[in-house]
């Protein structure tokens, strides 16, 4: 079976990461490029993109994967669960390379998978793709911490923007592996240029491998101003998380996820315990002040 991949359907075209990846496979010229939506959807794409409606049924997703030689999920929170139907009709329609929707923390450490409850649904897929492989089917699993731009723009990292103040976990000196949003997109779109380089496997990339303190200060300099600092610990945090969720309460993922993030021995620092495939996949060199003080613009 030949491995160039041309023909490339994208699933979660919305959200914040969709777009993102959308730019990126439609400029390589290699690519022809369509889209999945629910039937139901109201979501707008450009007009010179083919968009293939779907009830997420067998038979409609078959139809809109004949052809295709790669599909890429960008599907977000409960619809994680949904791919393994996705990845059953693929499959059938003969679909070379699927790419499920990982793109976060690093879901292959037990440590961190059974921290956050909500990344075995992220594991599970990949299990489900792994046993699927003798079926004809390859994947390839991204793997790049938080979107570093856009976790930052929301607070998500414990940075807030507007009133420059900082929570900072443990001693703030733990580095862990971040991505910017549009790395994470020329990524996916590099995974399916080197497909035999990145078949069956996890892939892991890093626009930096930072700490806490090191952002603190790119933020102190980019803004001309000393930030106010509480602190935390990743025990703490993960007490909260896990006490929240036991009452079914989600607003706990978050803190565990930091807790998994910025903590020790859950493979959040790329660097140390994986090997990044930046220089594979040929992306960006990318400056921690430079993406600070755009993202304080």
């Amino acid at each position: 079976m030949s491995q160039d991949i041309k023909n490339v359907i994208l699933i979660g075209a919305g959200g914040n990461l969709g777009p993102i990846v959308l730019a990126a496979l439609e400029a390589e010229p290699q690519f022809n490029v369509s889209i999945l939506s629910r039937q139901e959807s109201t979501s707008t794409f450009p007009s010179h993109i083919k968009v293939h409606k779907t009830d997420y049924s067998e038979v409609s997703l078959v139809s809109a994967f004949k052809g295709q030689d790669a599909v890429v999920s960008t599907i977000a929170g409960p619809g994680i669960q949904t791919q393994t139907s996705i990845i059953d009709a693929a499959i059938k329609a003969g679909v070379k390379r699927f790419i499920p929707a990982e793109f976060g923390s690093n879901t292959a450490n037990q440590k961190a998978v059974e921290l956050v409850p909500v990344f075995k649904g992220k594991e599970k897929i990949t299990k489900y793709l792994m046993s699927k492989e003798s079926e004809g089917i390859s994947w390839t699993s991204l793997v790049n911490g938080p979107f570093f731009d856009w976790c930052l723009q929301v607070g998500f990292l414990g940075f807030d923007l507007k009133s420059h103040t900082a929570r900072i976990f443990d001693d703030g000196n733990n580095k862990w592996s971040t991505t910017t949003l549009s790395t994470v997109g020329k990524a996916v779109s590099s995974i399916l240029l080197h497909p035999s380089e990145t078949e069956n496997k996890y892939i892991y990339i890093a626009s930096f491998t930072v700490s806490q303190n090191e952002v603190l200060a790119a933020l102190e300099k980019a803004s001309g101003k000393k930030w106010a600092v509480s602190k935390t610990t990743s025990a703490e945090q993960a007490k909260i998380g896990q006490e929240k969720m036991s009452k079914h309460d989600y607003s706990g993922v978050p803190p565990l996820i930091l807790a998994a993030t910025f903590g020790e021995g859950r493979g959040s620092n790329f660097a140390s315990s994986e090997t990044l495939s930046n220089e594979l996949l040929g992306l960006p060199k990318e400056d921690l002040d430079e993406v600070v003080g755009k993202v304080l613009k």
